[in-house]
């Protein structure tokens, strides 16, 4: 492997520390949607929701993140258009799952750690302890596949704070913003850049509503953070 070697002097000093750190996230990102089974990290019973087929997000040739989403949800009512998508949803409602191979960056700008995770639905509390530190109250909770077995494992918010927090370094989820999507144009999943110094895939959620197939449409922000 090569070495860098830096100069004391300030300039070439600042020059090679960003020569070591290389490209920032999401600079580089692709996207590709493979056939892939989930990870066999997660559980049978977990696996078993989830599609066969991954949106990878690559940096180069390699996944900086990989989304396998949850084959088909049963949501109580069609939402009033697709930008409504995510009010369909309801707390701690299974989205997919994710694998992520070196460790990121939350959108409270916490580490994620690599590993695999279940991703599941999680509202920002009204409380007044959250005011101003995102512009929407939809999140994905990442839960590391171990402590998310099954589909019923988790069913309050509660559970799902303790659970993703878990391993984490302090007591708050390990999340990733979820937004609105403005359109429905063009082939689903792509990439996206729904806010200043947001990068986001934009993905279409298969559901039902009774006997009836709909297509929930939000953005999952990869890179992005809040005000804490």
């Amino acid at each position: 492997m090569n070495s860098i070697v830096c100069s004391p002097s300030g300039r070439a000093l600042f020059l090679c520390l960003l020569l070591a750190a290389g490209p920032a996230l999401g600079a580089d990102l692709t996207l590709r949607v493979v056939d892939k089974p989930p990870p066999k990290e997660l559980s049978p019973a977990m696996a078993a929701l989830l599609q066969n087929k991954a949106v990878q997000l690559l940096e180069g040739d390699q996944p900086a993140f990989e989304f396998w989403l949850a084959s088909n949800l049963t949501v109580a009512q069609k939402p009033a258009s697709a930008a409504k998508s995510l009010d369909a949803l309801k707390q701690p409602a299974l989205i997919g799952a994710v694998s992520i191979p070196k460790p990121q960056r939350d959108y409270r700008d916490d580490e994620i750690a690599a590993g695999v995770y279940t991703m599941r639905l999680i509202i920002q509390p009204n409380d007044g302890n959250h005011l101003g530190t995102s512009e929407f109250s939809w999140f994905a909770a990442l839960v590391p596949a171990k402590l998310d077995t099954k589909s019923d494992g988790i069913n309050d918010y509660q559970a799902l704070v303790k659970a993703s927090s878990k391993e984490s370094k302090n007591d708050h989820p390990v999340i990733l913003s979820l937004r609105p999507a403005s359109s429905t144009a063009g082939e689903l999943p792509k990439l996206n850049a729904p806010a200043t110094d947001h990068k986001s895939v934009r993905v279409n959620l298969p559901a039902k509503v009774g006997a009836e197939s709909i297509g929930l449409v939000f953005e999952i922000v990869y890179q992005g953070k809040g005000h804490k």
